[in-house]
């Protein structure tokens, strides 16, 4: 008995897993700051009306009803809806790419993710292990079926240390599988069902699996970790001493084979009567090596996240040299980048390991506590990080990542159910397509937002400008509310619910919060010029040759169709309008035209049908909007330097990209 209750690693799980993110979503904390900024605005400009009315010497009463809804009508009260229903949408079109995002705030930190720390098996590899290789000291064969003596005894001392076929939770690990299965191949078939008198499964930190069957212990696992509990090697047959030189040569053997890509494991056997978790005086038989081809689509997908400044760090259990062959075919290795052994950081502690980090591009021999402490680092340096994840034991890293990510085919119940999202393929080129999204959302949030308050600030600019010129008022009580019905929140969420503009990745700006600050401001301030300037000279023109029925109710129109015009510039993706933009375009203008045409409503909303010049007023209003924003228009995030907004490691791609290395 070494531990009890959460000093287990099973009660540490759980003990992680039972602490909730503590951090704001950053998101949220946007939308309340905006929210609380546009409240004293919304109320000022509802006492400019009363106070600039009352110097005019209007009624009172009027004042008082118009300032108040003024006020009420530039409150962006539907903030958090729009953001809900926006991360539905990015939602929704995620379970069509084969993720499922459990948890909607999550949507957001996917188009802020810059660095993905992704398993290496089953997640940028098939996750189809296979036996590829038996191999000993002189000799290696790859056709399993067709195996010499020698060799045949390192492939059934693989076996039999491993689970028994009919035993529960035989098929657990991959590994173990792959062995059998390429036992089952090479005809030893009849022994695999020995009783195995005695075991002890694969841990991360032993790094071996141990059990004794057939009046031997039988072992296999990381050669780094056996070598140094062996005192024999069989040679020809026959155990022959084993010293530090005979060592460093199987240790060199075994670099060898790994350097192939292949998962290498070392094969020993020894006395039954061994402590199962401290085996001593072993005899090294022979290697096996575990081939997991690497997916068609990871390199591609790597290069996508390079080139869009993703940084990606592949974790894996495998020998530095496996994963080092998988990283140069996946195309991770990189100008600078290393490839780090998880012993290197075990006891390094925050400055030092974040430095060590630095540049490294995949982490070999990875616990799932070196993920944790990875996990750790990589937010302590700023980094928004994405973490898969399959097993129960990185339930852990999956809750303090940004984005926990599991795998829905291999991955255990405990991790998806820890998981922000699923990928129900198991492919890291699914997690790519979920940036992409991500990425998008942030841009349909702030342009959505644009429209949203630069529409209230529009209408908030009409009425105070008229206010303050002394003129009547050009909207009534019930036109304002109108106008608010007509055009806010419609047009707003078919913005928001567009897909990306682009599929490539390095075309969309990984904007995060920063979307929500100063390019959110310039895009409201232009949208509100664009919708308060027209509508205002349209008002003032007709008021000098019309009545102010007249002139209301241009200024009515107006204010709408110079919103609905901005509202068709800003819903335009790859080239045409998209169909919720289409949608709510033509549902707003249906609801104008139902105002009008409507009698009963026409005289509820005291409005009158403008003259025919007034009518080219009101275009050319629509027409002034569009001129005006393109005016303008600057790209919002045009000041942000491009590498404040990436990694040291994802400016190499940039680079290569341009031309410079």
């Amino acid at each position: 008995m070494v531990a009890v209750g959460e000093h287990t690693r099973m009660g540490a799980t759980r003990l992680a897993l039972a602490e909730e993110k503590e951090q704001l979503n950053p998101l949220g904390t946007r939308l309340s700051r905006i929210l609380r900024f546009f409240l004293p605005i919304s109320a000022l400009g509802g006492a400019a009306v009363v106070v600039s009315g009352l110097l005019w010497k209007q009624p009172l009463t009027a004042l008082l009803a118009t300032g108040a809804t003024v006020a009420l009508a530039g409150v962006p009260e539907g903030l958090p809806l729009l953001s809900r229903v926006g991360e539905a949408g990015v939602a929704r079109r995620l379970a069509k790419h084969d993720a499922v995002v459990r948890r909607l705030s999550s949507v957001e930190a996917l188009g802020r993710a810059d660095v993905v720390c992704a398993d290496k098996t089953g997640t940028m590899t098939k996750g189809r292990l296979q036996l590829a290789l038996v191999a000993d000291a002189s000799q290696e064969a790859t056709f399993i079926e067709k195996l010499p003596p020698a060799l045949s005894r390192v492939l059934l001392t693989a076996a039999l240390a491993s689970p028994h076929p009919k035993a529960q939770g035989a098929r657990a690990h991959p590994t173990d599988v792959a062995v059998v299965r390429g036992a089952i191949a090479a005809g030893i078939s009849d022994h695999l069902d020995l009783v195995r008198e005695a075991e002890l499964s694969f841990d991360p930190v032993r790094s071996f699996h141990v059990t004794v069957a057939q009046g031997r212990l039988c072992i296999k696992g990381a050669p780094e970790a056996l070598l140094s509990r062996c005192n024999a090697v069989l040679q020809h047959g026959t155990p022959q001493p084993l010293d530090e030189a005979g060592r460093a040569m199987l240790l060199s053997r075994s670099h060898q084979l790994a350097a192939r890509g292949l998962r290498v494991l070392m094969v020993a056997e020894g006395a039954h009567d061994q402590p199962l978790d401290n085996p001593q005086d072993l005899t090294a038989l022979g290697f096996v090596g575990i081939n997991d081809p690497l997916r068609s689509t990871v390199r591609d997908a790597v290069k996508r996240c390079h080139a869009a400044g993703v940084r990606v760090i592949m974790i894996t259990g495998d020998h530095p040299e496996t994963a080092r062959a998988i990283a140069q075919e996946a195309g991770l290795l990189v100008k600078e980048a290393e490839v780090v052994n998880a012993a290197e950081i075990a006891d390094l502690q925050n400055g030092d390991l974040d430095r060590r980090l630095h540049h490294a591009a995949v982490i070999a021999r990875a616990t799932p506590l070196d993920k944790v402490r990875i996990v750790e680092s990589l937010r302590r340096q700023g980094r928004t990080v994405a973490m898969t994840g399959d097993g129960v034991n990185d339930a852990p890293a999956l809750r303090l990542a940004d984005i926990g990510v599991a795998m829905g085919k291999s991955g255990t119940e405990v991790a998806r159910q820890t998981a922000d999202v699923v990928i129900t393929d198991d492919d890291f080129s699914t997690l790519v397509e979920g940036f992409v999204e991500g990425r998008s959302f942030w841009r349909n949030m702030r342009r959505s937002l644009g429209l949203l308050l630069g529409g209230n600030l529009g209408e908030l600019g009409l009425v105070v400008g008229a206010s303050m010129l002394g003129l009547g008022m050009p909207l009534t009580v019930g036109q304002i509310l109108a106008v608010n019905a007509i055009t806010d929140i419609l047009p707003a969420l078919a913005v928001i619910l567009q897909q990306p503009e682009y599929r490539d990745l390095t075309r969309l700006q990984r904007e995060g919060e920063a979307a929500l600050d100063v390019p959110l401001f310039k895009e409201v301030m232009r949208r509100g010029l664009a919708t308060a300037l027209p509508s205002l000279a349209a008002y003032l023109l007709t008021l000098r040759t019309g009545s102010l029925s007249q002139a209301r109710s241009v200024a009515f129109t107006s204010i709408v169709l110079t919103q609905l015009a901005q509202t068709t510039m800003a819903g335009r993706s790859e080239g045409h309008l998209t169909r919720p933009v289409v949608g709510a375009v033509g549902g707003s203008l249906g609801v104008l035209a139902v105002a009008f045409s409507f009698p009963p409503l026409r005289r509820f909303l005291q409005l009158v049908i403008p003259a025919p010049s007034a009518w080219g007023l009101v275009a050319a209003s629509a027409l002034a909007a569009i001129l005006i924003n393109a005016l303008l228009r600057s790209n919002p995030l045009r000041k942000t330097s491009q590498e404040d907004l990436v990694s040291p490691h994802a400016r190499i791609a940039l680079e290569t990209r341009a031309g410079i290395c």
